[in-house]
C-alpha cells in the first residue's frame, strides 16, 4: 500500500517546484518581481479620506442618470482621475473586502466617466444608491496589515504607486 505524502512533504515539494518555475523564468529572462503589498492601514485612511466626495458626486451622477434614463458619460476630470489612481493602490491591500469595496467604487466611477456599460441605467443606479448608504467599511483591527506603513500618507501612496506601476511593467 503506499503512503500519503504528508503536510510537510507537500510543502517541500511546491517550494521545490516553485523554485524550478523561477529559475526557469529567468533562464528565459522574465523577470520575477514580487507584488507590492499595502497596507491595510494606509488603504482604509485612503479610502475614507476621500469618500465623502466620491459618494457626494456618486448621488448627483445617480440623479442624472435616473432623470436621463440612460447612462451618460461624462468624460474625464481631473478629481475622478485622482480617485481612480488612489483607489488602484487602495484596492491592493491585504483585507479583501476593503480591496474589493475599493475595486467596486473604481469600476463605478470608470463607468461614469466613459459611459461603458452593458447594464440597464437602473441596475446601475441601484448599485451607486448601495455604495452610497453603505456604512464605511473598517478593518478589523486585530487583523490589520500594517506593513511598512509609517503615518506618511503622502509618501507612502507615492512610494506604493510607483511600485505598481514597476509591477504592471514588468
Amino acid at each position: 500500500m503506499k503512503r500519503s505524502s504528508t503536510i510537510e512533504e507537500l510543502k517541500e515539494d511546491i517550494e521545490r517546484l516553485q523554485a524550478e518555475i523561477n529559475a526557469s523564468d529567468m533562464e528565459r529572462g522574465y523577470c520575477n518581481v514580487p507584488f507590492p503589498s499595502v497596507s491595510d492601514v494606509w488603504a482604509e485612511q485612503a479610502y475614507k479620506r476621500n469618500l465623502v466626495d466620491i459618494k457626494q458626486f456618486l448621488a448627483e451622477y445617480t440623479e442624472l442618470v435616473l432623470t436621463a434614463k440612460e447612462i451618460i458619460p461624462l468624460g474625464e476630470q481631473d478629481r475622478i482621475n485622482e480617485w481612480l489612481e488612489m483607489l488602484k493602490v487602495a484596492r491592493e491591500a491585504k483585507d479583501l473586502i476593503l480591496g474589493s469595496t475599493c475595486t467596486l467604487i473604481a469600476a463605478l466611477l470608470l463607468i461614469a466617466t466613459n459611459g461603458d456599460s452593458r447594464m440597464h441605467y437602473a441596475n446601475l443606479a441601484d448599485m451607486l444608491v448601495s455604495i452610497i448608504e453603505e456604512t464605511p467599511y473598517s478593518v478589523y483591527s486585530e487583523d490589520v496589515y500594517k506593513g511598512d506603513y509609517d503615518g506618511n500618507y503622502d509618501k507612502y501612496y507615492a512610494e506604493k504607486r510607483e511600485e505598481l506601476i514597476k509591477w504592471h511593467e514588468n
